[in-house]
């Protein structure tokens, strides 16, 4: 790998670094700022030149003062008209902090410019200089004004970026700092190209080197784009090639061979029948874990097969559970063991509490192991786990780390796929026994997702999984109405709440954080989505519900804060429960009757449907209210794009064809939300715009993992 050697301003000698070490070889880079970029997954340099820019500002397009418009952002060279006036003040806080002000022009008018506590702009915005300044316009036509704007210095014949790169930041970095290390870091990169000569000329890609060069600073748009596609192409390529190397690994694996159980008394001790995409699923599984269609009396397990590497995929409420339960059943009578690892908490507290009764009529031995366990119950846990005196654990995270040891390792299931990466689900799966013959045998994998897909689109996304798709509602299943209501609806909404929570039920109302669907949001916008929720929840119990018992909860809570929120809700302990998106994927409250989704034309069809599908799990009769001040009285029949969402939502129940709907409206892109899909969370490859370069790297994938495995 090529080293770098640079030299900094003043002459001073930067360390050589390659595209594998630490970001703390870069000048520039303490500790303390290695710490922050970490935070930004940021360890490496080549971590740091994948942390590619999710938008552009366009800087170039000036335009002249009497141009201006308040609310648009905007880019304009200005002449400094006066000295910068500093004011030192007080904030409601009681901080003191300074105010800088200075007004600039050019031929048509002039800007007034504020600053906040950057005192030492007295030396740069002096009198007489150009700065070429960018930012949001307020004030007036004839009075216009700029808040905090970005600003360059501007001469004759000055070269300045156009196309200004914007990052996802945290708190401590900005998009300059960034700028500049990735300048510094892209020197590594001179002599190093990723792909082969032969595939770079056949699909006309760009240098390595050059793109990155591109993407993070370019001159063009042209370019930009042409960089764009070279990076999402290797960026695609590797993803499936990593697909066919699980799967090459899996046919090479060794799990148990089980024997084929009489699943009779299974069936028989449940209450309901199981719909026909549950039988189906259960008999995939059980075939995969067996191979064999004959019922077999269970003997010590002594022949192995090839691991299941199964994926369930299925509405909210089909039923994936008790297929689960199923697969617990078959791998118990085997005289192995199974884990069920969930995302958090309260989701496994749940999942113990519904499988206990039905895992103690079949006698099977059932333990539960979260973060939360204490350490003298956890130790028992363990001990009784290695002796094989436990049959099925279910768990968090927890589960994956290195003290948690089986005897006979049958069957790991995860269930909400999404929420773990491929090496979490991996490392649950990769919990080893030793076999007779000396050789490890890791346990038959299950996998079981809530999240409808279109079949298509999950062949590619999961493809080193077999899939099992339960299609159909078991019955009794109740009907959420759904309705899409605007301002006007806004007081009936209210008296519904109250009505229902009178009547013993619970509501969920969710907020947005971001200002559309596709938004991705920075660490500023994340904070004021954020804070305009909890004033809203605030709102509720002073003003509108202030008899009512409310909650708030959000993603940048603590995992345990979060827990003891939800597990008040699931208990009956508070009667509404204000959210952002956390609670798309969350615990089963058979109680909660009303899902209020504010500000809906936000949210995509699969999400809003996911949302939907908190409700309707008891015997009450539920609903669903999509609240958006862009319906004005009766919902129109798809004007513009979220009133289709809505129409489509208020007609159908199914998640499946939703998700098609969603595909054929956005093509194949984010189902889960860009900001919660693990593994599946490309930097800079996008599912709904690259279909072609998707096809292209899955047919070369194909050809290269052929060629290797013929070589074998």
């Amino acid at each position: 790998m090529a080293k770098t050697n640079t030299t900094a301003k003043g002459g001073k000698k930067m360390p050589s670094f390659t595209p594998n070490d630490s970001v703390t070889k870069l000048y520039g880079v303490s500790e303390a700022r290695a710490k922050l970029l970490a935070n930004l997954e940021i360890c490496t340099v080549d971590d740091l030149v994948r942390h590619y820019p999710r938008g552009y500002e366009n800087r170039g397009m000036t335009k002249k003062v009497c141009e201006l418009s308040p609310g648009e952002v905007a880019s304009c060279i200005l002449e400094i008209s006066s000295p910068l006036s500093s004011t030192r003040i007080s904030s409601k806080k009681g901080r003191a902090m300074t105010v800088q002000k200075v007004t600039a022009h050019d031929e048509t008018g002039s800007v007034h410019i504020t600053f906040f506590n950057r005192d030492f702009l007295k030396t740069t915005l002096v009198t007489g200089r150009k700065f070429r300044f960018y930012g949001m316009v307020g004030g007036s036509f004839l009075s216009p004004q700029m808040l905090s704007p970005a600003y360059e210095p501007y001469y004759t014949n000055a070269t300045l970026d156009n196309l200004v790169p914007i990052y996802p930041l945290t708190k401590g970095i900005t998009c300059k700092m960034l700028s500049m290390l990735v300048k510094q870091a892209l020197e590594a990169y001179k002599n190093v190209e990723s792909l082969p000569t032969d595939i770079i000329k056949k699909y006309d890609l760009m240098g390595l080197y050059d793109a990155l060069c591109a993407i993070h600073f370019p001159t063009d748009d042209a370019k930009m784009k042409e960089a764009r596609k070279r990076l999402a192409f290797e960026e695609l390529l590797l993803f499936q090639l990593r697909l066919r190397a699980l799967k090459n690994r899996n046919k090479n694996g060794r799990s148990f061979k089980f024997f084929r159980p009489d699943m009779t008394p299974f069936f028989d001790s449940l209450d309901y029948t199981l719909t026909g995409a549950q039988k189906n699923a259960v008999e995939n599984i059980i075939y995969d874990m067996t191979r064999s269609d004959v019922q077999t009396e269970p003997q010590i397990l002594r022949e192995y097969t090839q691991p299941m590497r199964r994926l369930v995929q299925g509405d909210v409420g089909s039923g994936k559970t008790i297929v689960a339960a199923a697969a617990i059943y078959a791998c118990v009578k085997n005289r192995a063991q199974a884990s069920l690892m969930v995302p958090t908490e309260i989701l496994a507290e749940q999942h113990y509490a519904s499988l206990l009764p039905l895992m103690e009529k079949h006698r099977i031995a059932t333990a539960l192991l979260t973060g939360s366990t204490k350490a003298s119950e956890k130790k028992k846990i363990l001990s009784a786990l290695a002796d094989g005196k436990i049959d099925l654990i279910i768990g968090t995270h927890a589960l994956i780390e290195d003290s948690v040891v089986f005897k006979t390792p049958g069957l790991a299931i995860t269930d909400e796929q999404h929420r773990f990466g491929v090496k979490q689900r991996d490392k649950l799966s990769g919990k080893t026994a030793i076999s007779d013959d000396g050789k490890n045998v890791v346990p038959h994998m299950l996998v079981m997702s809530a999240t409808p897909i279109p079949r298509t689109l999950a062949l590619i996304l999961y493809g080193d999984l077999d899939i099992s798709i339960i299609d159909e509602l078991p019955p009794g299943r109740q009907k959420v109405d759904t309705f899409a209501v605007g301002e006007s609806m806004r007081e009936r909404i209210y008296k519904f709440i109250e009505k229902l929570v009178c009547e013993g039920r619970q509501c969920y109302i969710v907020c947005p954080l971001a200002q559309n669907m596709n938004e991705e949001l920075s660490e500023e916008m994340y904070e004021s989505g954020l804070k305009s929720a909890a004033e809203y929840c605030e709102k509720l119990k002073s003003e509108i519900f202030p008899k009512l018992r409310i909650d708030f909860v959000h993603g940048k809570m603590k995992p345990a804060e979060k827990d003891k929120i939800m597990r008040a809700f699931s208990d009956g302990k508070t009667d509404i429960l204000v959210s952002t998106t956390v609670i798309e994927v969350g615990v089963n409250v058979p109680n909660a009757a009303l899902m209020v989704i504010e500000n809906a034309e936000r949210f995509g069809l699969s999400q809003l449907h996911q949302l939907r599908g908190r409700v309707g799990r008891g015997v009450h009769k539920s609903y669903c209210v999509l609240m958006s001040p862009i319906i004005r009285g009766k919902l129109a029949d798809g004007a513009n794009p979220a009133e289709k969402r809505f129409n489509i939502m208020c007609e159908n129940e199914s998640g499946f064809k939703i998700s098609e709907y969603d595909l054929e409206m956005r093509g194949p892109g984010d189902f889960f939300g860009k900001r919660q899909h693990g593994e599946l969370a490309f930097k800079i490859a996008d599912l709904a715009a690259d279909m072609k370069l998707i096809e292209e790297t899955k047919k070369l994938a194909d050809e290269i993992n052929a060629k290797k495995q013929k070589n074998i």
